[in-house]
């Protein structure tokens, strides 16, 4: 079996790649991406825009962009897959990213993507990331915890979400509705997901974000000194991920327990070196809007730490699980979020204890190969 992963954040599809190849019925996993921008990520089939990042191409990126709020680095992209297109034929399966996995003109988007179609057997829609539905259905439900959530309550942020409002794109919605027509399923990568796609008549269900773990878990030691904070922050996404509340949250905890944490803040760090400067933290900061764990607070939790994260009700009812046990809900609330951290600072048993079971949560929820099983068992159900 020849499998097709087109698109990838933050490493989702990467590691659904590793653990597909430990099933005994792939032959072959292609990954195709941009390496989504300064994350670097390895991909087998690369649509990264290189020219448009060039001092040239940088100064009419940036000049086109202003004025014409557009980047030019979609032709690129463009002009990239369908130069690759004789590679990405002949595949028993082709899983899209989200309903722009190339990330070119709409047009362009629609003619490679048939091609895609004609060329290989079955094809589905992961929803991962803002899309069409998700767009519409946020919008239509403002009280809904989401990324959308800072934008509507303040509308003076909307530059910050330009990329939003590509999705309200007459163009976009004729791409997203030929994927829909023509795919074999829809797939939610999270609970964010969920309810967007849930009364769609081509939803598969929910299959949670495979993670690689490795063959035995790291051993989580008992806290003796400094507690290690790590916040992590992309620019791209700082209105969204609610990144200005565990700033404020850090400078009242700073001042109250300053010899006994050490705080380490990184910026705009490709994914190797993120994990690298995340490896002695403690307690992890990653995001407030949100319902569920993205990828790197599984990866996180994987290694034991307290990750501050999406754990509304729905993750908890769906996984079954209790405030607390296994991350800690983040809340757009300076006061709240301080108050969980003293917790933890002045409760180091409960944070190993938490660790502990976050650890065992993404192994047993989240192991790559146990998800591609998942997968399989899915692609193999629909003709």
């Amino acid at each position: 079996m020849r499998i097709l992963l087109i698109g990838d954040y933050s490493g989702l599809h990467s590691a659904l790649k590793k653990g597909l190849l430990q099933h005994p019925l792939v032959k072959e996993v292609v990954v195709v991406g941009d390496g989504d921008k300064f994350k670097d990520l390895a991909v087998d089939i690369s649509i990264r825009p290189q020219w448009v990042s060039s001092r040239w191409g940088t100064f009419f990126r940036k000049a086109i962009h202003k004025v014409f709020r557009w980047d030019i680095a979609e032709i690129e992209k463009g002009w990239k897959a369908q130069q690759r297109l004789k590679k990405m034929r002949d595949f028993d399966v082709v899983q899209l990213i989200n309903d722009r996995p190339i990330q070119t003109i709409a047009s362009w988007e629609r003619k490679i993507l048939r091609r895609l179609f004609d060329q290989n057997k079955k094809v589905f829609l992961l929803s991962c990331g803002i899309d069409v539905y998700g767009l519409k259905y946020l919008i239509e439900h403002p009280n809904e915890i989401s990324l959308l959530q800072p934008l509507l309550a303040n509308p003076k942020l909307k530059s910050q979400y330009e990329y939003v409002d590509v999705y309200l794109n007459k163009g976009v919605i004729q791409t997203q509705q030929m994927i829909v027509d023509r795919c074999q399923g829809i797939i939610a990568s999270d609970m964010d997901y969920v309810n967007p796609n849930k009364k769609q008549s081509k939803y598969l269900g929910l299959i949670p974000h495979p993670v690689v773990v490795h063959s035995e878990k790291e051993e989580i030691q008992p806290l003796e000194n400094k507690v290690c904070i790590f916040l992590g922050i992309n620019r791209g996404n700082y209105y969204q991920k609610g990144i200005q509340f565990f700033e404020e949250a850090l400078l009242q905890i700073q001042e109250k327990y300053n010899d006994q944490i050490e705080i380490i803040i990184a910026e705009q760090l490709p994914y190797q070196a993120y994990q690298r400067a995340q490896q002695k933290a403690t307690i992890v900061l990653d995001q407030v809007y949100s319902k569920d764990q993205g990828y790197n607070a599984l990866e996180a939790m994987a290694k034991g730490k307290v990750v501050f994260t999406g754990a509304n009700k729905e993750f908890l009812t769906h996984y079954q699980l209790n405030a607390d046990e296994v991350c800690i809900e983040a809340k757009p609330d300076v006061g709240y979020l301080v108050e969980k951290l003293s917790w933890l600072i002045e409760n180091r048993n409960v944070s190993t204890a938490i660790g502990k079971r976050a650890q065992t949560f993404v192994y047993e929820t989240h192991d790559c190969k146990k998800i591609a099983n998942q997968y399989m068992h899915t692609w193999n159900l629909k003709n």
